[in-house]
């Protein structure tokens, strides 16, 4: 197996991850440097998913860690169908890893969400009220995956958490599942004072043609607002622009004009003004 170090793993957490925008957190804990990806590839064709859930079971700590990251990044459903009771497998590694190094919960999670077996429903249920804040994102993420109705309480709950990278994390979930149930839940967080938080339930409420969503996805698409919001880099305000624009016009259709046609002329951005071209022809 690769010897992964804490150094190959990318330093941001869910956390600072999260606030890049939730919006595209699919791949959070995935994303390794490219040097890394290129050398893990080929051990990772060596060993299968039953290789891992054995090392995960009896390896030494290091060792268990480093396997459930493979597994969390070199699963699919091919290699899942060829792995006899492998949710059931994940699932009671994932349960006797409560008190465990917190990585092997994370990556684990993982591994239940992209299963999509919603027997792990209850499991993550239970993980996001972890003590860790970032073992919880990481099963409100997996929960998104499953979207399984049976989440819609309790993350409806979750987006009104006192830790902020919970709320956030539970309003991108809910807009994932879809379910009507949600809308409350993500009206109220349309007044959270943390703006990734608003933002994040107005593109999720966005989704059920709601129109109480339209004035934070107009935040959205202001760059003097966006300046102001701390530690914001330059790619993040790029793609909160870019989702929002893709929301906004759907939700308001043909109104949205005036908006895209500012921005296709005068935002500073080449990348952009491209998206908002292109909104405008649609």
């Amino acid at each position: 197996m690769t010897n992964v170090t804490d150094s190959d793993i990318p330093r941001q957490s869910p956390r600072s991850v999260l606030f890049q925008f939730v919006l595209f957190p699919l791949g959070i804990a995935l994303i390794a440097v490219a040097v890394f990806y290129l050398f893990g590839k080929m051990a990772t064709q060596e060993q299968s998913a039953g290789d891992y859930l054995n090392e995960i079971h009896s390896g030494s700590t290091h060792e268990r860690w480093q396997a459930a990251y493979q597994l969390s990044k070199s699963l699919d459903r091919g290699e899942a169908k060829k792995t006899p009771n492998l949710e059931p497998r994940v699932a009671e590694l994932y349960q006797s890893s409560k008190n465990d190094d917190p990585r092997i919960r994370r990556y684990l999670s993982i591994v239940l969400g992209r299963l999509g077996d919603r027997r792990a429903t209850p499991l993550l249920l239970d993980g996001v009220q972890d003590k860790d804040v970032e073992n919880r994102v990481y099963a409100i993420l997996a929960l998104a995956d499953l979207r399984d109705p049976a989440a819609v309480p309790a993350l409806s709950r979750l987006a009104a958490d006192p830790e902020k990278d919970i709320r956030k994390t539970a309003v991108y979930a809910l807009g994932r599942l879809g379910d009507a149930r949600a809308v409350p839940a993500l009206a109220q967080a349309l007044n959270d004072q943390e703006p990734d938080v608003r933002w994040n339930a107005a593109v999720s409420l966005a989704g059920f043609g709601d129109r109480r969503a339209v004035g934070p996805l107009k935040e959205m698409l202001d760059r003097e607002r966006l300046a102001h919001v701390a530690g914001m880099r330059e790619d993040q305000k790029e793609d909160a622009m870019i989702v929002a624009m893709t929301a906004y016009t759907r939700l308001v259709g043909r109104d949205a004009a005036p908006d895209l046609q500012r921005i296709a002329d005068a935002d500073p951005s080449l990348r952009v003004r491209a998206e908002a071209k292109r909104a405008l022809t649609k």
